[in-house]
């Protein structure tokens, strides 16, 4: 993420590397890589085929970068500079007069000036031909793989890191070795929600942006919680309602109605802070759970999530709240939304349809980078089934290209 006062840029190449050379070559080391990424753009004969490009989004560090209208001193031209020095100087030095030893002098303190520069050029071609040389097959192979699963830049970067820290350079010839362990490393990064027991009643409570499938979420703890609990406590039904506060969605109630209808729960609604209080109070002593529904709204919005907030907090209320996220949301904009909608103190996070994306890791990137762990994940419309608790195993089966040994990661992550 940039600071405020920096300005997010993009640069294309054929490679990665290419990107960085040019980076380099503009600004020498003042510039950070945020993000890269891989497109297919027209080419070869009347444009037909496709080739691979790398874009990569930087920003300028606030040091002094190098410009078109600012030239940087080359190796060579600091080398011509010193010849023609040095051919004045000799000049100087034939001339008569008590000025000689001052002139000297400064010409001395130019030398100088120039060796200098001469080491540090020096010590960035070397640091640029450090960055720019081959990477090891197998780190290469593996970051290909992390990117095809959308795991997030610095996700990739903290991978290869532990690679390099890891493996000696014979046991990086052995890519089945490498390969599962960073599948190990994977699954030990993602943190999944820990069963909490709440005194009677448990309130439960989603917020989310728009569209992430809240109300169809909130039905489906419902029937889990109602199925747990006839398994608890020999077949008994608990006492449920549902309370929605959402006033923005067209239908809203309504959809909530038929639910609990088929249910057998009653449905409330509140509009502003007095009627949830009234209703929290009216409930809470035959309730064995309490549902709440609520708007959704643009991560963005700060004015209405600030009011849904004040809403929500209900004296002695204590909810358990989950914030809800779509599976196919891209990492920045998952880290946004997180970030917008922590005021709510939500314990963790419901990953909702996973059956419409086939690749997590960005999910797994954003949650390990924000230390938030995840309950749910819900694949499907049938309320009484198409919610699962959220295990590691699960995920790491779903990474593609990746060779994952079932019975490994079962011994080593299963519940």
């Amino acid at each position: 993420m940039a600071y405020d006062d920096e300005i997010e840029q993009k640069i294309t190449g054929s490679t990665y590397e290419e990107c960085k050379e040019k980076l380099f070559a503009q600004y020498g080391k003042n510039f950070r890589i945020i993000n890269k990424v891989t497109d297919f753009r027209p080419g070869g004969f009347l444009y037909l085929k496709k080739k691979p490009v790398t874009i990569v989004t930087y920003t300028v560090n606030h040091q002094k970068s190098y410009s078109a209208e600012e030239p940087r001193i080359s190796y060579q031209s600091a080398c011509s500079e010193e010849e023609q020095l040095q051919k004045n100087r000799e000049a100087i030095l034939q001339m008569q007069g008590t000025g000689n030893i001052m002139v000297s002098k400064k010409i001395e303190d130019m030398t100088s000036s120039i060796e200098a520069l001469k080491k540090e050029m020096s010590q960035q071609m070397q640091q640029l031909a450090a960055s720019t040389q081959e990477k090891h097959e197998s780190i290469k192979k593996i970051e290909e793989m992390l990117e095809q699963n959308e795991f997030s830049f610095s996700y990739i970067n903290m991978i290869e890191e532990k690679i390099r820290n890891d493996f000696s350079l014979e046991q990086l010839d052995n890519f089945d070795l490498v390969e599962r362990r960073v599948i190990d490393w994977i699954g030990e990064s993602i943190s999944t929600a820990k069963t909490m027991t709440f005194r009677p009643p448990h309130v439960f409570i989603i917020v989310g942006p728009t569209g992430v499938g809240k109300t169809t979420t909130l039905v489906k703890l419902a029937a889990q919680f109602v199925k747990n609990y006839a398994l608890n406590h020999e077949g008994q039904r608990p006492e449920i309602c549902f309370i929605t506060t959402d006033t923005m969605r067209v239908g809203a109630m309504e959809q909530l109605e038929r639910w609990g209808k088929h249910m057998g729960s009653r449905v409330h609604k509140a509009e502003n802070p007095e009627d949830l209080k009234r209703l929290y109070d009216d409930n809470r002593a035959n309730m064995d759970a309490i549902f709440i529904d609520t708007s959704g709204f643009s991560p963005n919005d700060a004015t209405h999530i600030a009011q849904m907030k004040l809403l929500l907090e209900v004296p002695g209320m204590n909810p358990d709240i989950y914030l809800a996220l779509t599976a196919g949301t891209k990492a920045r904009d998952l880290q946004n939304i997180m970030q917008n909608y922590e005021p709510f103190g939500y314990k963790s996070v419901i990953v909702t349809k996973c059956d419409e994306s086939e690749q997590f890791g960005n999910v797994i990137s954003v949650m390990y980078e924000k230390h938030k762990s995840i309950s749910y994940i819900t694949h499907g419309q049938v309320a009484s089934r198409d919610i699962t608790k959220a295990n590691v195993v699960d995920f790491l089966i779903r990474l593609e290209n990746f060779k994952v040994d079932r019975i490994h990661i079962e011994d080593k992550f299963g519940e």
